[in-house]
């Protein structure tokens, strides 16, 4: 069984966005972004896992907006 749940880094490492196509420079929303990328190739019933980590990431990313 594939490990449908992504490796996120808490820590944002601000100014890295150029590093890749698409790259925000923020580690958890790239690695949120590259899971849903990545999701495509899995088995439909794991996608749903996969855009559910995603999800949750980007939802508890954007909660900090305010902490900053």
């Amino acid at each position: 069984m594939t490990s449908v749940e992504p490796d996120f880094e808490a820590e944002p490492d601000y100014g890295r966005a150029g590093d890749a196509p698409g790259a925000t420079g923020h580690r958890a929303v790239d690695a949120a972004l590259k899971s849903l990328e990545n999701a495509a190739e899995l088995p439909v019933g794991e996608q749903i896992a996969a855009y559910e980590a995603a999800h949750r990431t980007l939802r508890e990313t954007l909660s900090t907006i305010d902490d900053a």
